[in-house]
């Protein structure tokens, strides 16, 4: 459950409820992000992490709920550990994070600053369960993304509800195959 101090912040304040986002609101995506880390027993600066992930605007999410000058506003907020989080998911590109699975040395690139953020695997790996939520709280249809998280050490729940969405992607791509209305 969202503490209440966040959403009052998200509703009150940044009116997250009335911004679309994903065919429904921000909030609503927020929301639901936080929930399914929650319910896959991540610690709470994960959960609040995905609460927040995409307050300053992504590559893909443009809205800039808070400004990104004012992190430490946010910080003060949801703790260091949850904010550092959820910048890094705003301001690198997430594709980064799937190509850095394997890799010993952990950089991806900051498109605000232009510089890199060098990361330990454990913020990687929360980054990739975070990555996991927001894909499948979207119903998100990239299959090779998700595919790839599979690799990532994401928690046994994210990789069961991932390979689940898969699944779901498979059978609805093979219900569509055979619906005679979909044929030209």
């Amino acid at each position: 459950m969202v503490d209440e101090k966040y959403r009052a912040f998200l509703l009150q304040r940044l009116h997250a409820d009335e911004v679309r986002h994903s065919g429904r609101d921000f909030y609503t995506h927020l929301q639901g992000t936080h929930d399914l880390l929650e319910d896959w027993g991540n610690p709470e600066p994960i959960c609040v992490a995905g609460l927040f992930h995409s307050i300053y605007g992504t590559r893909h999410f443009r809205y800039r709920a808070f400004p990104i000058a004012n992190r430490d506003v946010i910080r003060d907020l949801i703790g260091e550990a949850a904010e550092f989080l959820a910048y890094v998911f705003c301001v690198a590109d997430r594709r980064e994070f799937l190509t850095c699975i394997a890799a010993q040395d952990i950089v991806v690139r900051d498109h605000y600053r232009n510089n890199v953020i060098r990361l330990s695997r454990t913020a990687l790996n929360n980054l990739l369960e975070i990555e996991a939520a927001n894909l499948i709280e979207q119903n998100a249809r990239g299959k090779a993304a998700l595919e790839k998280l599979l690799a990532g050490e994401i928690s046994f729940a994210a990789k069961c509800a991932v390979e689940r969405h898969l699944q779901s992607l498979s059978l609805a791509d093979l219900a569509a195959t055979l619906d005679p209305s979909s044929v030209g």
